[in-house]
């Protein structure tokens, strides 16, 4: 039973992530509170022959409908289709992406939202991506983009670059998103964030998927921590992983891992016992 509540757990969890204010409710909340009393009047003044011009009215935003190849960073900061009370929040993302054809909860999606975060190491608020206009736009500068048009194929680069190597520059991504999977199963138990030291299986599995999807024993990965180790995963862990893939991705760690723990030709004798278990069962599924 407690594998299959810790599963729901995180899927709940990173569905409300993903989908942010939107899932919440939490525009409509703002709505609903004082303007109940008003509603009669607004249904009155739609019958009304002066109403008539309304309608013109509500196809104003068209502002906001510039082509791609000339929205700049500013243009997105002030669309309310994307920004609310000067933060990009998850729903505001989701369009973003959407806009930007970047497919929800892939490794572009992640990166330039780690980016847009400030590159920060802390999670504050989990559904919070953006929470300045200058992040946004040295986000897009650092990509090289002059407008947003240019964001995706540049996202594309740069991804295939960190998964050449799963190196230096990949590190702080996946440091963050450790932070990330904390947050969202602090979001999920309704507890503050510090009082959390781990994150569940099956949540962390799903994020480090998004990153890990090429690295060729991601699926041994998954299929070992979710039915024999099962256990949630430590900060000191999580990065070990990120280490092991690093070293196996370079060749440092041989393709068999009968080197893994060598001092001098592969990564050391200080791995995780979990690490151990892992290369022994990929050891034993290979053998047979």
């Amino acid at each position: 039973a407690a594998p299959r509540a810790a599963a729901s757990l995180g899927v709940r969890a990173t569905r409300r992530w993903r989908l942010g204010p939107v899932l919440l409710n939490m525009p409509p909340k703002r709505k609903a509170s004082g303007s109940k009393a008003k509603a009669p009047a607004a249904k009155k003044q739609a019958t009304s022959p002066e109403a008539a011009p309304a309608p013109a009215q509500a196809s104003s935003p068209a502002k906001a409908a510039k082509p791609l190849s000339k929205l700049t960073p500013s243009d997105v900061w002030a669309s309310p289709e994307y920004v609310h009370d000067q933060k990009m929040r998850q729903d505001g993302y989701s369009a973003l992406c959407k806009l930007l054809s970047l497919e929800e909860m892939s490794f572009e999606y992640i990166y330039l939202s780690f980016c847009l975060s400030g590159r920060r190491e802390t999670v504050d608020d989990v559904m919070v991506v953006c929470s300045s206009k200058h992040h946004l736009q040295v986000t897009i500068d650092s990509l090289g983009c002059r407008t947003m048009a240019d964001v995706p194929a540049r996202l594309q680069q740069k991804c295939a670059a960190l998964r050449v190597d799963y190196g230096s520059g990949f590190t702080s991504l996946f440091r963050w998103l450790f932070e990330i999977g904390k947050a969202l199963t602090a979001l999920a138990r309704e507890v503050d964030v510090t009082a959390l030291r781990t994150v569940p299986v099956t949540e962390g599995l799903g994020l480090m998927d998004t990153v890990l999807s090429s690295w060729r024993l991601m699926p041994q990965l998954k299929d070992f921590f979710a039915n024999k180790y099962a256990q949630p995963f430590s900060k000191d862990l999580w990065m070990q992983i990120g280490r092991f893939v690093n070293m196996t991705q370079t060749g440092r760690i041989s393709a068999d891992l009968s080197n893994y723990d060598d001092d001098d030709t592969g990564g050391g004798s200080a791995w995780p016992s979990a690490i151990d278990e892992f290369v022994e069962f990929v050891q034993a599924q290979n053998a047979s």
